[in-house]
């Protein structure tokens, strides 16, 4: 992500909050440092709490881009990654093929190779965004 920014010239700030009793002081902060949009990152303390994290952008109105396109239901403004679905059956296929006698190490290591992409047209609303036809066209699902 830095690397990005510094390509599109971005002052990306990062900030973490290890609790969600944190969130509260960590959205403080980005409204002091007069941040713009937030990404959230894929770590299990930010997935179990989406929903939180995004009623408290909203509030900060801040518009979010998180790691799963699940957390777009949860209130994320927009949601892309990894198609969870075929992550697990790709894992499941993992084990059977070890169950079968195959050694672990000898598995190759494999990239995700379908991605999901949500948009929650609830979000952009309360927060005054209107999303072009363009982009909504490439959602693989918008939430009105």
């Amino acid at each position: 992500m830095e690397k990005a920014a510094a390509e599109l010239g971005l002052n990306l700030v990062t900030l973490y909050a290890a609790t969600p009793e944190d969130f509260p002081t960590t959205f403080v902060q980005m409204r002091e440092a007069g941040m713009a949009a937030l990404a959230i990152a894929s770590v299990p303390e930010f997935a179990g709490n989406a929903a939180t994290l995004a009623a408290q952008a909203i509030a900060s109105h801040l518009p979010t881009v998180c790691e799963w396109d699940w957390m777009a239901r949860e209130g994320c403004l927009l949601g892309y990654g990894p198609d969870f679905t075929e992550l697990r059956r790709r894992t499941a296929d993992y084990v059977i093929q070890i169950f079968r006698g195959a050694p672990p190490d000898e598995l190759p290591m494999e990239q995700p190779t379908h991605f999901k992409f949500t948009i929650n047209l609830k979000t952009a609303d309360a927060l005054g965004l209107t999303v072009p036809p363009s982009i909504l066209a490439r959602a693989d699902e918008v939430i009105e």
